[in-house]
């Protein structure tokens, strides 16, 4: 079965943790929990690992050396201290070692003073020899080969769900990566998003494991209604669903009462910028009576 092992893998990372009061209920953290902390920082991975049922994110680009690091942007301005001469200049023109000086941390709040750009190499040695605990690796600047190679020197092929807007470069992916999984997204308006999303359908999701769909609220009060129409999300849910792929919703806005009909209508898997709050929503969602 195509997610197979990926299922168990869910299981095994349930138990880690039981917190969560319905441990079939998971969620990306987006570039580790960037609402929270300081993006693509150890600090921002270990946060997201320390919220029952998160997943982070993490931004993948290489330097001038080849070397991956953890950071979003083509640039360093926004979330280091680098100098003038370097902070509009792209990471892939950039030596690591110069890289790895700046403070990448200070930015989000003093606390975080002292965070590096993270090396790829660290976040997979902290999930080495540690089953239970996933990551998505979201390529921006990278070399397949390269990447799949070290993913492989790291054992860690059931542990990484590779990231990219393109699904025929998560099936490379896959194709490198024996047991590795993948997943894409749909963004923009609900009109485009339908639209991608039958031309997806009419693929059979080809060289997708999980699905991203953006939900952003058409109004937020008195209670918040998310612009994708119910009768297209159990649409999706059941056509991904019949096709072995795990539907994940990205709820730009939510509360446990946004959240509990999703649950109840079969979604598992969502995406949030904050995993501390999301957490605690989800817990009081779950704890809510059923329909």
């Amino acid at each position: 079965m195509k997610l197979k092992f990926f299922a168990l893998a869910l299981v095994a990372f349930a138990a880690v943790v039981g917190a969560n009061p319905d441990p079939e209920v998971f969620y990306q953290a987006h570039r580790g929990g960037l609402a929270e902390v300081p993006e693509n920082t150890m600090a921002a991975f270990r946060h997201a690992w320390s919220c029952p049922g998160a997943v982070p994110e993490v931004d993948i680009r290489t330097t001038r050396d080849n070397v991956f690091v953890c950071l979003h942007d083509e640039t360093p301005s926004r979330t280091t201290n680098a100098p003038p001469d370097f902070e509009h200049k792209k990471i892939s023109a950039i030596d690591c070692d110069t890289v790895r000086q700046w403070d990448a941390g200070s930015w989000f709040a003093p606390k975080f003073a002292g965070e590096k750009v993270p090396l790829l190499t660290e976040v997979f040695e902290e999930i080495k020899g540690r089953p239970k605990r996933l990551i998505y690796l979201d390529a921006k600047h990278v070399d397949l080969d390269l990447l799949a190679a070290l993913v492989c020197e790291y054992g860690l092929n059931e542990q990484v769900i590779f990231t990219h807007e393109d699904p025929e470069l998560g099936q490379a992916f896959k194709e490198k990566v024996a047991g590795a999984q993948s997943m894409t997204w749909l963004s923009g308006p609900p009109v485009l998003i339908k639209s991608r999303f039958r031309k997806l359908a009419e693929k059979k999701f080809g060289g997708v494991d999980q699905l991203q769909l953006h939900l952003k609220a058409a109004r937020t009060t008195p209670e918040i209604v998310y612009a994708l129409d119910e009768e297209f999300l159990h649409q999706a849910i059941e056509k991904t669903r019949g096709a072995g792929v795990q539907l994940q919703l990205r709820p730009f806005q939510f509360d446990p009462q946004s959240l509990r009909p999703l649950i109840d209508a079969g979604v598992r898997w969502f995406v949030t910028d904050e995993p501390r709050r999301f957490s605690e929503a989800l817990a009081k969602a779950l704890a809510a009576p059923g329909p």
